[in-house]
């Protein structure tokens, strides 16, 4: 067998150097287009479902919310454990699935079930952000001695964090700190008496004075209103 592959490149020198471009040409195409990175993502898929339903507690959330998402996702194909955790206001439930399905068949599925979902009114179930656990790669602070907790948190959302989502590969950034700007509203209850109304008639004028509405003309007559 040795004797024959040393007769063969004696007598096909053309063949091994066409051999050796193809090697060299595949090794170089490998170098440019494998991922390398520093810490390999050898994580399972996972879709994480979260669900908020304020002032709960987590009995009630359990039963409500949680019962029913694992209900409707059992069964999801290719998913292979589900681990689910409620506490006061929030359910939390991860699904994991086995190496034959990819990120975004994952969460196709996972949106697809969640769709025929009977829950309470106001709990919208949302798919966090594609990334793993060891997605976090940057941490950082916000600091300015002119400006206080408040100013900077809504630098941070406003400003900062709309820029950093535009960078490509960044899939979420979250937040801590700081005091969100809020209005706020102490209705008097003497003063409410005395003018005869109530506290529906206030909730109804506050929701009127932050609706918004379109803008535009009707023509009647050829005139423009």
């Amino acid at each position: 067998m040795i004797k024959q592959l040393i007769h063969f490149a004696l007598y096909q020198p053309m063949f091994l150097v066409m051999m050796l471009i193809l090697f060299i040409a595949g090794g170089i195409t490998a170098f440019r287009t494998l991922p390398i990175e520093a810490f390999p993502d050898v994580s399972d898929i996972q879709v994480v479902v979260i669900s908020l339903y304020p002032g709960h507690a987590s009995e009630e959330v359990e039963k409500q919310v949680t019962l029913p998402l694992e209900i409707a996702l059992s069964g999801v194909p290719h998913s292979v454990r589900l681990f689910s955790h409620t506490q006061f206001g929030l359910s939390y439930i991860v699904l994991t699935f086995d190496d034959k399905a990819d990120d975004y068949f994952a969460r196709q599925r996972v949106e697809e079930r969640l769709t025929d979902v009977d829950l309470p009114l106001g709990v919208k179930p949302q798919l966090a952000p594609l990334s793993t656990a060891i997605g976090e790669i940057y941490r950082f602070r916000l600091k300015g001695d002119q400006f206080n907790p408040r100013d900077l948190r809504t630098l941070q959302d406003w400003v900062v964090e709309r820029n950093l989502r535009q960078v490509p590969g960044v899939a979420d950034i979250v937040t801590f700190g700081g005091l969100v700007k809020q209005y706020e509203v102490n209705p008097d209850l003497a003063k409410l008496k005395y003018y005869n109304l109530t506290l529906q008639q206030v909730f109804t004028a506050l929701g009127r004075g932050n609706a918004n509405a379109g803008g535009n003309y009707v023509e009647r007559a050829s005139s423009n209103f």
